[in-house]
């Protein structure tokens, strides 16, 4: 449910893992962002999931960074009500509607992220499905790639969860 735009700073902004990059930042899609918004200043808004405590963003990391090497101090934000969890769903969901399934970057920085966060690396494949709409294969062949150490590269991933893989 979302809850109202708003304009934050932008240091109140936390993203879904610490210690690994959520979206790996596209250089050119920055510099396309950046070359978008300085003549205006004037940029769409970032969506958060807000717990009461944290904004923890889900949509919009290369705007953020191009905002943030442009100097900017605040942004605008479209508000959701939900927690961290609510903020990863939303971005995993996202990135694996079927607009992205041609990319296998994608799906290989999605299935890595889920494998490798303390919150979703255990859960039951069923459950993730569940929650993701997706069906249990898709799960169940993302623990075999993390059973091969991801030696592999992903290559392509259907509707129906058969992940290709190329050897590295």
């Amino acid at each position: 449910m979302k809850l109202k735009t708003l304009s934050l700073q932008l240091f109140t902004l936390r993203t879904l893992l610490e210690n690994v990059e959520v979206v790996p930042l596209n250089e050119q899609i920055v510099a396309t962002y950046i070359q978008e918004i300085e003549p205006t200043r004037i940029c769409s808004s970032l969506k958060v999931c807000f717990d009461g405590t944290d904004y923890w963003l889900f949509d919009g990391h290369h705007r953020l960074e191009a905002m943030k090497r442009l100097g900017f101090n605040t942004c605008k934000v479209q508000i959701f009500k939900g927690s961290r969890r609510d903020a990863f769903r939303r971005y995993i969901k996202d990135k694996l509607k079927c607009k992205h399934r041609g990319s296998t970057t994608v799906f290989t920085h999605c299935l890595r992220i889920l494998s490798e966060d303390e919150e979703w690396k255990n859960l039951d494949p069923s459950k993730l499905a569940n929650l993701f709409n997706r069906k249990q294969v898709f799960f169940y062949n993302l623990q075999d790639l993390k059973s091969y150490g991801w030696r592999y590269f992903c290559m392509s991933i259907n509707k129906h969860g058969t992940i290709n893989l190329l050897r590295r």
